[in-house]
Formats: C-alpha cells, structure tokens, sequence
C-alpha cells in the first residue's frame, strides 16, 4: 500500500474534498472527525445513518466516515449481514440530505482472519470504500470473550491476539488497524489492568509491520467508556508507533448507537498531541488527507 504519508503529504484536504456532496470545514487545531462507528447497516449497530448525521452535526463535527461491519467468519452474527449497495444507497442519500453540512464518508471495518485472506481481497476489489479498516474480533477462531478467554491464560491470549493483529497489519489490505489492543477490553475485567510494557515484542511486532506495510492505527475512544478507562491503543503505544516513523492516525468513537457518536473526540485529539502528532487523518478514495491538529 506504500507510505500514507509520502503519497499525500502534497494534498490538502479542502481541495481533494472539494467535490464531495457536503463539505464543512474543521476548525484549526480541533478537527471534529469520526471515523469508526456504525449504523443499522451493522448487525449490532442501532440507528439509521440519518441519525448518526444529525448528531454529528448537533456536535459540530466536519467529518463523519460511518465503518460498517464486513464479517467473514460464518460463525459470526454479522456473516453475510452487509449489503454493500443498499449502505451506499444509504450513504448517498445522506449526503444528498445534508450537502454542505458535514463531509459524510463510506467506510468498512473487516474483521480479519488470515483464514479468510482470500474472501477479504475479492470483497475489496469488488467494491469501493474511502476508509478501510481491519480489525481482530477471533483468535484461533475463538471470539475475544469468553470463548478466548476460557481458552488460554492472560500471557498466552494476549500474545497470540496481537500475533493476529500483525498478520492483519502486514496483509497491507488496510488504511488502518482497528482498535490495536482491544482485547483488554475483556481482558481488564477477567485479568486485571493491561500493561502494554509486558508485552512490547508483540506490540513492537505489530507496530513495525504496520508502518512496513504503509497502515495507520486509529485512536479509537470507546475503551474511554469501558472497563480499561483508556483508547485502544493507551499513550505508551501510540508513542512506541511515532517512535517506529509510524506517520498516520485516524479518530473514532466506536459510537453503535446515536448517543456515543463522537464520544470523547476530544480526548483522542489530546491523546495524539500528547504522543507527539501534529495532525490526524480523514481517508477520501483510500488515500489520507491531513487535518492540523496543533502541537
């Protein structure tokens, strides 16, 4: 996929996305985006895409790119769940509702398996998408929950979750990982606190193959309102990936009802200065364009 950075680094958002239907421009140094949250087109999302919009724009936010699930796995609920032409239908009609008001994207969020390294590839060339994201919901074929957790002890669950999200990271199918530890989602409560430093090969291994294969990480804020308390992935990582020359950062909220669209966005921003990044990313035609976010 080549380096994000150094294809678009001569780009500016406002001129790339000056076709788009709806266009708002973001405040300087306080960027309003969220880019990983779900609607009904999502097997477990609980809102029209129309409602999602009129919060964000309640919100004052510039960017929305809504990340629909794509299952791969048929043992998963959202298997064959997405219908990719009515979602762009529904995107379309969106972006028709509210031209002007908010720059509306279409992205996807792929639950990755190298198992299922194939189906994913024909699904991403048969259609097209601005935001692309991979991320890790099974190991071992065993869903993060309990399934997982029963399973294996902490050590073992922990290193062969983040063994999965670097295959994800080095397949070079996505713009960016999702959520990068969110197994401590479920692990925090069964295992106690998470601590990245224990487990920094793995991490340093998914860290280095991402910026190897030219993919970003996202901060993604729902952990903000579970049982970590902290994004996924926490302050430690995000610096170890700055470190690496990791280059691309992305803002979501996880929100799968209207009340959690752009949840803690602002913490996220301050969570991206803090790890020594002076701008985020929006995702248009699958290349990033970037959004000043201070110092």
């Amino acid at each position: 996929m080549g380096d994000h950075g150094e294809k678009s680094s001569q780009h500016s958002l406002v001129a790339h996305c000056a076709s788009l239907p709806a266009m708002k421009q973001p405040t300087p140094s306080q960027p309003l985006v969220d880019c990983h949250l779900h609607s009904e087109h999502s097997c477990d999302g609980q809102a029209p895409l129309a409602a999602l919009c009129r919060r964000a724009l309640q919100l004052g936010f510039s960017h929305l790119c809504p990340t629909e699930h794509a299952d791969f796995d048929p043992q998963d609920p959202g298997y064959g769940y997405l219908d990719v032409e009515v979602y762009s239908q529904a995107v379309t009609g969106c972006r028709e509702q509210f031209a002007r008001q908010i720059a509306l994207l279409k992205g996807v969020e792929i639950d990755y398996q190298s198992r299922f390294d194939a189906g994913v590839r024909d699904f991403l060339a048969q259609y097209t998408f601005d935001l692309v994201i991979g991320s890790v919901h099974y190991v071992d074929g065993l869903y993060l929950r309990d399934a997982l957790l029963d399973a294996y002890d902490p050590d073992t669950a922990y290193r062969r979750y983040f063994n999965a999200v670097r295959e994800a990271a080095a397949s070079g199918l996505f713009d960016v990982v999702g959520h990068l530890d969110l197994l401590k989602r479920h692990g925090v409560p069964r295992w106690g606190a998470f601590d990245p430093c224990h487990y920094a090969d793995e991490i340093d291994a998914v860290l280095h193959a991402a910026v190897a294969s030219g993919t970003g990480l996202e901060i993604n804020t729902g952990g903000l309102r579970q049982a970590p308390g902290e994004t996924f992935p926490g302050l430690k990582t995000l610096r170890r990936y700055r470190e690496l020359g990791g280059q691309v950062l992305t803002l979501g909220s996880d929100a799968h009802r209207v009340a959690n669209v752009g949840r803690n966005i602002r913490d996220g921003l301050a969570l991206a200065r803090a790890a020594g990044f002076k701008a985020i990313a929006v995702f248009v035609d699958r290349q990033p364009h970037w959004l000043d976010i201070g110092h």
